[in-house]
């Protein structure tokens, strides 16, 4: 046996394929590989990115709300979809995977990854992919350009804030994602709720929204932020006042502390304000509002703007006496453009006459990074 085939009888290998999608970058695997023992698989996607630990130097994560994602897809036996797919949101120094939201960035991989991996027959120019969330019970369609060997697109000319070069462009449209996470676009049946902060010791007024992964919405004063702070201004204080909003609108919706729901996002009208990558100023002519995302738990800002927290922000906009439709600048075009902390994020969407979704999608872009084998210790899966 020569050196390179010598491994440790006490470690199983799992095939995975590392994408990034949009500003985020996840493992991606076929649910085929994966045990299905949902607690041992659990054990083995942790071990895979070397959680729990605050660096993930045991595995492949990158010790970053972006980077400690997981993706697994399959085969759908639906008549409406092509492929099944289930996000994962992969703890980094706590030992947990959460399936309550889906993620919109690494849904832009799914497309690619399904016609890479021979699991939708590719088209050229472009193919259409339907994909079934399992975490929302959803449909999500992606059109992924492929060129004429079949291959996903990887040059082009499209480019997003937060991730450097362009590449083919990749249309995500979430108009069938209503009321993902609590059966309804208005959770609380209002456009506007006053609810009680505890720690604030007083009300705030909030608007609760449900488009692809359910948000809560309030002014950037009321968080006592300007709401241009870039990450390194937003200090463990500022993120635990996001989150006792978010705590509370989840308790006034029903949502479980656990399912980090709704994300809390603050919101501002059109001002200027500082890329945080580049450090040239993004000008308000530029942007619809000014918004600001935290996740968790821990609760951390987003260094971009999650595509899913993007889509439910657009269409809060086009409520009208919503928290953002009060400070947004009236779009001309259909598009709702989001001020981020790395730039600005553009979602288009379409209204029938009648007030009926026809469309709200965004444009990302995706490339396979890496493909092999993550070995995980039998010792740590069987623990």
């Amino acid at each position: 046996m020569t050196t390179h085939q010598i491994r440790s009888s006490r470690q199983r290998g799992v095939r995975c394929v590392i994408l990034r999608g949009g500003t985020s970058k996840g493992i991606y695997f076929h649910d085929r590989d994966l045990p299905a023992d949902a607690k041992e698989r659990d054990k083995v996607l942790l071990a895979a990115m070397g959680s729990p630990d605050p660096r993930q130097i045991d595995g492949l994560g990158g010790a970053d709300n972006l980077t400690s994602k997981i993706v697994i897809v399959g085969k759908s036996d639906r008549p409406d979809a092509d492929v099944d797919y289930t996000f994962g949101q992969v703890g980094i120094d706590l030992p947990y995977v959460s399936y309550s939201a889906n993620c919109g960035n690494l849904s832009a991989g799914v497309g690619v990854f399904a016609i890479e991996e021979g699991l939708v027959e590719p088209v050229h120019p472009v193919t259409r992919v339907r994909i079934f969330n399992t975490n929302t019970r959803q449909l999500l369609v992606s059109y992924v350009p492929v060129d004429a060997d079949g291959a996903p697109s990887v040059d082009g000319d499209c480019a997003i804030a937060g991730v450097p070069g362009a590449s083919g462009e990749i249309r995500m449209d979430f108009a069938a994602t209503k009321g993902a996470s609590t059966g309804k676009l208005l959770p609380s049946g209002n456009v506007v709720d006053e609810l009680y902060i505890p720690e604030f010791g007083r009300k705030i007024p909030v608007s609760i929204v449900d488009m692809a992964k359910a948000t809560v919405f309030f002014h950037a004063r009321d968080a006592g932020i300007r709401g241009t702070e870039s990450p390194d201004e937003f200090t463990p204080e500022i993120l635990d006042r996001f989150w006792a909003i978010r705590n509370a609108a989840a308790a006034h919706v029903g949502l479980a502390p656990e399912s980090r729901l709704p994300h809390p996002v603050s919101v501002l009208a059109p001002t200027d304000y500082v890329d945080f990558m580049t450090k040239k100023v993004v000008p308000a002519a530029d942007v619809s509002f000014v918004a600001r995302r935290v996740g968790g738990p821990p609760p951390r800002l987003h260094k971009a703007f999650a595509a899913t927290g993007a889509v439910c922000t657009a269409m809060a906009a086009n409520i009208p006496g919503t928290i953002v439709h009060a400070v947004a600048r009236p779009s001309t075009d259909g598009y709702v453009r989001i001020g981020h902390p790395t730039g600005v994020f553009p979602v288009r969407i379409g209204l029938a006459p009648n007030g009926d979704i026809e469309e709200v999608s965004y444009v990302r872009t995706a490339r396979r990074i890496m493909e092999g084998t993550v070995f995980v210790r039998d010792s740590v899966v069987k623990a």
